[in-house]
């Protein structure tokens, strides 16, 4: 019996690990997004409705390839999608180091997306394969946002000494660092599999509630796409610096951190509902505190209040999702979830920027994060009086 124990511990580590070093990557141009689309920006010159659409164009590859291991979970190789997506997402960072026609890098990210899903998908599905995901989701959350931290503040310096050639050949290295952990993946899904059978398993699973969970990360990976995108020029339109934002960006990231590892710190009592409804207010309330007469030191706590509740609220999500899932589809549809949102979010968020201010990105953000929390109302409910 300990033998059996010290091996399923030592099987859930493994794979809380390797896809805690392998998904965080697979989100990087995502993470880097408002310091990366402003080096870019400034580079290529584009106007803030380009921007907009750059923003969607890596999730555009992310969404399709996470679709696609989602339909064919049961039957593909982790490591080998693992290997062939660093690849891929590589050489497309290589390649965008020479390109300088914004069509011509719009379609080249959007190929390199591709890769970038295949990393994600294999990753996360490997954390939702663990014993106790709501405190791996924790864990992830604070990968992520180190991920995060890392690359809001070596991005600016890296384009100050190297320009946009050295940003992209950076990521390029960085896309790479998945390799290091491939032999710690499974090579199958049949972690999903439990004592009796699986498709009976499937069967027994809330479906309508979890594709309404599936619908309430969508709602909440808008919001984050269309205020994210445009989070950095909201400081430097205010008369901030470039630099002061990248460090207030970073900042907050740490406020994240702490945030995602107080969620992982508590385990089950992060099932409250309150925690997910207060979590998601206070994401929204400091938006609003980053219109005129914006200063640093309110630009700043701003960021840290989103930022600490984002983790927390972003971790609960994936959570209420993988605790009911059992087979491996809705967490790992999960992802193409993500990227859609990341698609729609900065395409709608360009299309309300005003030249005056940012107020109906603003908006929009606030009513999603609303509507998110309303959707994933009836299935974190179904979990409290199942299991709880």
């Amino acid at each position: 019996m300990n033998n059996k124990n010290s091996s399923e511990k030592h099987s859930d580590l493994r794979l809380g690990l390797s896809g805690l070093a392998t998904a965080p990557i697979g989100y990087l141009v995502l993470l880097f997004l408002p310091v990366y689309l402003e080096v870019v920006g400034i580079n290529l010159s584009l106007t803030e409705q380009q921007i907009g659409w750059l923003a969607s164009t890596d999730s555009v590859g992310l969404a399709l390839a996470t679709f696609i291991f989602s339909m064919f979970i049961k039957k593909v190789n982790f490591r080998q999608v693992l290997v062939i997506g660093v690849i891929i997402t590589v050489l497309g960072n290589l390649l965008s180091a020479l390109v300088n026609d914004f069509i011509l890098l719009c379609i080249v990210r959007s190929l390199t997306g591709l890769g970038e899903g295949m990393i994600v998908a294999v990753g996360i599905s490997a954390i939702g394969m663990t014993k106790n995901p709501n405190r791996w989701f924790g864990f992830y959350t604070a990968a992520i946002v180190m991920v995060q931290a890392i690359g809001l503040v070596l991005v600016p310096i890296v384009y100050e000494q190297f320009s946009l050639l050295g940003v992209f050949i950076a990521m390029a290295f960085f896309y790479a660092l998945p390799l290091g952990v491939v032999k710690l993946l499974p090579s199958k899904s049949d972690d999903y599999k439990l004592s009796i059978d699986a498709e009976d398993l499937v069967l027994k699973q809330p479906s309508k509630l979890l594709n309404l969970g599936l619908l309430s990360l969508l709602f909440f990976y808008i919001s984050i796409g269309g205020v994210w995108t445009y989070m950095s020029l909201m400081g430097t339109s205010g008369g901030l610096t470039l630099s002061f934002v990248s460090q207030a960006l970073a900042t907050a990231m740490i406020a994240g951190l702490f945030g995602a590892l107080f969620f992982a710190y508590i385990g089950h009592h992060g099932k409250n509902i309150g925690l997910l409804f207060i979590s998601l207010l206070l994401m929204a309330l400091p938006l609003w505190g980053l219109g005129d007469g914006l200063t640093g030191t309110r630009y700043l706590i701003a960021l840290c209040v989103f930022s600490f509740f984002w983790s927390i609220a972003g971790a609960r999500l994936f959570a209420v999702i993988s605790d009911v899932d059992r087979s491996g589809k809705y967490i790992s549809s999960a992802q193409t979830v993500v990227g859609f949102g990341y698609i729609i979010g900065p395409i709608c968020a360009s299309t309300l920027v005003k030249g005056n201010g940012y107020t109906e990105v603003i908006t929009m953000g606030t009513v999603l994060l609303g509507l998110c929390f309303v959707s994933i109302l009836p299935l974190a409910r179904f979990k409290v009086n199942t299991v709880i």
